[in-house]
């Protein structure tokens, strides 16, 4: 079971979301004996305005075009529809990171600092399994990068590192392909 969380904007405000089924995810993080959520691509559309037109007629209007790590259910704003997906399309306008945390807390602590920094970033989501916590993000895609690209971050604690912590990063490009980066933690 997966309980969203959404951070509401500059005022800190949290919405706690119904609890949903939600699949986890392929990627296996070694170090940590964790998998990695599903990430799903949620539509947004509104519906036809005449009950009787058909949809060749009057196509549905795309609203949103977001990123979730649950399923999203129909709601009275219009149809919803909820696409599993490995990989982004080259036709994408931003990357996506997924973060494990240690607590709620922490999880919402960076959700705030990363609003604090980019206030384009004010809807961050929360999401808890019988494993782990994770956040899902947007990011603008770096002209480095091959594409928009979905990173997957975790921090683990290991005696061998002088800091005590080392960072375990994969991503998953335009291509479908599965690699270890090192992006977002540069060794000093």
């Amino acid at each position: 079971m997966f309980s969203v969380t959404v951070g509401l904007g500059m005022n800190g405000q949290i919405l706690k979301l119904s609890t949903g089924v939600a699949r986890r995810g392929e990627l296996w993080c070694e170090p940590l004996k964790i998998h990695f959520p599903q990430v799903y691509r949620v539509i947004r559309k509104r519906a036809s305005s005449s009950p009787t037109a058909s949809r060749s007629m009057h196509p549905q209007t795309v609203l949103a075009n977001d990123f979730s790590l649950s399923t999203v259910e129909n709601n009275f704003n219009g149809v919803v529809k909820s696409i599993p997906l490995r990989h982004l399309t080259p036709s994408d306008d931003r990357s996506l990171i997924i973060r494990h945390h240690w607590s709620k807390l922490l999880a919402n602590t960076y959700l705030r600092a990363v609003e604090d920094i980019d206030s384009s970033h004010s809807c961050g989501a929360i999401c808890e399994s019988e494993e782990a916590v994770f956040t899902i993000v947007t990011c603008r895609t770096r002209k480095s990068w091959s594409g928009p690209t979905i990173f997957f971050l975790a921090d683990f604690f290991e005696d061998d590192s002088d800091i005590g912590v080392q960072v375990w990063e994969m991503s998953i490009g335009v291509d479908g392909e599965l690699r270890s980066t090192d992006i977002f933690y540069e060794d000093d």
